[in-house]
């Protein structure tokens, strides 16, 4: 008899409890904020919505989709009703025509103006251009900071044109191998006195570079 009670007793505190999330007019959602980014969104959450019909991993997913989203989190907060979307917006690091590519190679349209100093792309598509970017990633850090053009010719050999003291000078790197020697020759002959105002430098053969 005691057990009969217990359960119906469980029973009862369930029923209760879905009925208070799903359909009374408490635990409904009273405002829906947007963090990380200034940009507006349709997030699908209307206010005084049941808080319990809000799904956080269909709503991330959904704004997951917009291509200049990294990452969004959804969280409800079942005291005042606030729904909270924490956004993590996709960093762009290189400019291709109209898109822009983040370090993922994930390519996207900037919502408004991009951001000064990405690195400019010059290739025949868009997917030459993500794999200019999984090129310069992978270079050091001290030459990686001095680029500013990367070209993508018809034949995959790349041409490069990095600061140096404040120059530019145009690097003729070739297909993407021997990365390490190439740099490792490249450094070498930017710092000869002789070499104080040179404009081009052909790495494409590491082993014998030339410099004009």
């Amino acid at each position: 008899m005691k057990r009969k009670l217990i359960a119906l007793l469980a029973v009862a505190v369930l029923a209760g409890a879905t009925y208070v999330l799903g359909y009374s007019t408490l635990f409904t959602v009273s405002s829906v904020e947007v963090m990380g980014s200034n940009k507006p969104i349709t997030t699908g959450i209307t206010k005084g919505e049941k808080l319990a019909r809000v799904e956080p991993r269909a709503i991330s997913a959904k704004i997951e989709m917009l291509d200049w989203v990294e990452s969004a989190d959804v969280s409800r907060n079942w005291i005042n009703g606030k729904v909270v979307i924490s956004l993590t917006p996709r960093t762009p690091i290189a400019i291709y025509k109209d898109q822009v590519i983040d370090s993922s190679g994930s390519s996207f349209v900037p919502q408004g103006e991009p951001p000064q100093g990405l690195i400019e792309i010059h290739a025949a598509s868009i997917e030459d251009a993500v794999k200019a970017v999984a090129f310069f990633t992978e270079l050091p850090e001290e030459l990686n900071s001095t680029l500013t053009v990367v070209k993508v010719r018809a034949t995959g050999a790349l041409v490069l044109l990095l600061e140096n003291n404040g120059k530019k000078v145009e690097v003729r790197w070739g297909i993407d191998s021997d990365n390490e020697l190439k740099t490792k020759v490249y450094k070498a002959l930017i710092t000869l006195p002789e070499n104080a105002d040179i404009k081009r430098v052909d790495v494409s053969a590491p082993h014998a570079p030339i410099v004009k």
